[in-house]
């Protein structure tokens, strides 16, 4: 494998572990987590990219569809596409989905842009997760059937690499244009890693936990919450929506200890 790969999977690590150790301690501000959405398009997305050129520039989703793409297409197992891949995933259950949260050039792209001061539009779950199987389905047919990567032809992760065709700057377009409304909603409309591993978050081991006997039941959790995600943790649903770890919710909690990011008791 390419050192350079190899050294942005370590610093994904790296990366996720601090997170979590801030949001554990409550020291994950507003403005600490801007400069981690920062930091990551500039290092993870356009020096990563630029570096690896030509060579494709490790993400998420790309871990996830050249495997399938080397069992459907190929017929064979690439040992370290195997490895990434479930590294990823296991970041995602240790720290509820934080590798997309901190690591992931495209989401944290997506997260910038969504800062704008413009209104925004906050999807009824059912419909974006419908959306993206909708999206994986079509996915893993294309492969099995024709051969056909369908995200290999629009991929908004190669703007990284500055590297378009009108496919790729259509849909590139569309994803950094409708980010100023809905958030991430690559993530949540089209990702495939982002399925799977809303999957495994949904046994996560740690992530926003509420201690009843402190919540004074003011949702300010709630409306703070970027994807809606935390008004499934607040009515204890058994399955919610995607949490990207922002640690928005703690940070608008007024009572100390009401909500944390912790393993359950």
């Amino acid at each position: 494998m390419n050192p350079l790969v190899l050294s942005k999977l370590a610093l994904w690590a790296l990366v996720v572990v601090v997170a979590t150790v801030l949001l554990s301690r409550r020291k994950l501000s507003s403005r600490v987590r801007l400069i981690f959405v920062i930091a990551g398009v500039v290092l993870f997305g356009f020096i990563y990219g630029l570096l690896l050129r030509p060579a494709p520039n490790p993400n998420p989703v790309a871990s996830m569809r050249l495997l399938l793409s080397s069992l459907l297409v190929q017929r064979n197992i690439v040992p370290a596409l195997v490895v990434m891949l479930v590294v990823l995933l296991l970041l995602s259950w240790i720290s509820n989905k934080a590798i997309c949260g901190y690591g992931c050039q495209l989401g944290l792209l997506q997260d910038l842009l969504h800062r704008a001061p413009l209104p925004k539009w906050q999807p009824p779950f059912w419909l974006s997760n419908g959306v993206r199987i909708v999206a994986f389905v079509g996915l893993i047919g294309g492969m099995a059937i024709a051969g056909l990567d369908w995200i290999g032809v629009v991929d908004p992760f190669m703007l990284f690499q500055f590297n378009f065709t009108p496919w790729i700057a259509l849909m590139s377009g569309a994803v950094l244009l409708a980010s100023l409304f809905v958030y991430r909603p690559w993530c949540r409309f089209l990702c495939p890693f982002g399925l799977v591993s809303w999957g495994v978050e949904q046994v996560s081991l740690l992530r926003p936990r509420i201690d009843r006997d402190v919540c004074k039941n003011c949702k300010v959790c709630v409306k703070a919450c970027p994807s809606g995600a935390m008004a499934d943790f607040y009515d204890g649903n058994s399955i919610h929506a995607d949490c990207f770890a922002c640690g928005a919710c703690i940070e608008a909690c007024p009572v100390e200890d009401a909500l944390e990011w912790r393993r359950s008791a």
